[in-house]
């Protein structure tokens, strides 16, 4: 009789616990699931600072300018409210402030300032450890409003900080 008993308390021992240890999957949310745009956004956000920024002017190209330019991205955590903030342009191919920015449609890898629609491309490479920005400058100044020094072709290589 002790071992019959033992063994019942055993098994009711081993069932409860087994019981306790289920529990249902209904009740926890599935985590939440980004949009390509959400995923792409929070690859952007940071500081950048160049590696190398290229400027074609006429067919010449200067590669020793932008040393100290730099620009950071940012977003709400949906990855709205998009800003960027440039710090030491210098007045160039882009303009020193914070500016709200969007994507392009649903291209990606093309960005616009929506105050006045100036579209840039972009590439993230090396792990989303570096962004490459590029853009042209018509002869008007267009988008930016100057023609000193700024009409032309702009490849900014920068690293993430």
């Amino acid at each position: 009789m002790n071992t019959i008993s033992k063994l019942v308390v055993m098994s009711l021992m081993v069932g409860l616990f087994l019981f306790s240890a289920c529990g249902s999957s209904d009740d926890t949310p599935p985590p939440p699931t980004q949009t390509p745009e959400q995923i792409q956004t929070s690859k952007l956000v940071g500081r950048w600072e160049p590696g190398t920024v290229l400027q074609e002017v006429d067919g010449d190209i200067t590669n020793d300018r932008f040393s100290d330019f730099s620009i950071t991205f940012s977003a709400d955590a949906d990855g709205n409210n998009k800003q960027y903030t440039i710090t030491n342009s210098g007045g160039e191919a882009f303009e020193a402030g914070a500016k709200s920015w969007d994507y392009v449609g649903t291209d990606l890898n093309k960005i616009e300032r929506t105050d006045n629609g100036f579209e840039f491309d972009i590439s993230l490479s090396n792990a989303d450890s570096e962004l490459q920005i590029t853009l042209t400058v018509d002869a008007s100044g267009s988008p930016l409003g100057r023609t000193t020094n700024t009409t032309g072709g702009y490849t900014f290589n920068l690293e993430k900080q």
